[in-house]
């Protein structure tokens, strides 16, 4: 049975182009969020977005907010190695998709593709380099 070590043996602990992409991508992503409910906290008070969908309570876009924050923080600790950094990116984006759905189906898609790219990109240059996170 091979080793840990032995999976990706010419690998280093270099950042390589892809992996700043993808995390600076992520980042790009998960600031949009924020940016969609800071600018629905300011403007949207009284106004229904989908009047087939009923009006947002104040603690969906402050947990939303809250959410992507974790997020955010994940993926710095993901730029400097460390294997929480990857759960809380993982689990805050999931965690906005779980809650998405109940007020409002059109803005699952940003935190959802959001976390395509980091599940899906994102893993394909983490996963030489986890031997290297601590």
């Amino acid at each position: 049975m091979k080793r840990e070590q032995d999976y990706f043996p010419n690998e280093t602990n270099e950042r390589s182009f892809g992996f700043k992409v993808i995390i600076t991508l992520v980042i790009l992503m998960v600031l949009s969020i924020i940016g969609s409910r800071v600018y629905s906290l300011i403007s949207f008070n009284d106004v229904l977005v989908d009047p087939t969908l009923g009006k947002e309570p104040l603690w969906y876009n402050l947990a939303t907010i809250g959410l992507s924050i974790v997020s955010l923080i994940g993926l710095i600790l993901t730029w400097q190695f460390k294997k929480l950094g990857v759960y809380l990116t993982v689990a805050g984006l999931f965690i906005i998709i779980i809650i998405n759905p109940e007020f409002d189906l059109f803005r699952t898609l940003a935190p959802l593709f959001t976390l395509f790219v980091f599940t899906g990109y994102g893993f394909f240059e983490i996963i030489p380099k986890w031997k290297f996170f601590k």
